[in-house]
């Protein structure tokens, strides 16, 4: 066999992400990039007084941008936790996991609305995970 050939019992044994696991995990960055791209403008539009809404006093500023940066590192850590999942971690599914509860828990604090949906994602993600938990190192 030449060096670049590949065993057939080597290749049988890869580890495949199933298609629904991949679609989940896939909408799940793109809201993290979302919460942070948004956390990023509201930083950026209301850091100078002059430019924030009319009534809107500089304690209520401060709230918005500590709540900003709160987001930002929890959808970095959930972005951390969708890597491990991709890699068949179980410190990813732990990660993904508590982090997703905790995204949702500071959505609804904020009246956010759609935070069930990633609640469901994060419900359908542990299902499909829990049929493939032995692969999981």
């Amino acid at each position: 066999m030449m060096d670049f050939q590949i065993e057939p019992s080597v290749a049988s044994s890869r580890r495949e992400i199933p298609g629904q696991l991949k679609a989940v995990l896939g909408l799940k960055v793109l809201s993290c990039l979302a919460a942070i791209g948004i956390s990023l403008m509201a930083l950026l539009a209301w850091s100078d007084p002059a430019n924030r809404p009319v009534g809107m006093s500089s304690e209520l500023a401060h709230r918005i941008a500590n709540l900003a940066m709160v987001a930002t590192g929890v959808s970095l850590l959930e972005l951390l936790g969708v890597a491990g999942v991709w890699s068949f971690k179980r410190w990813g599914v732990y990660i993904l996991a508590g982090f997703s509860m905790l995204s949702f828990v500071i959505r609804m604090h904020n009246g956010d609305s759609f935070g069930i949906v990633s609640i469901a994602s994060t419900v359908v993600a542990g299902a499909v995970i829990a049929t493939r938990w032995k692969d999981f190192t």
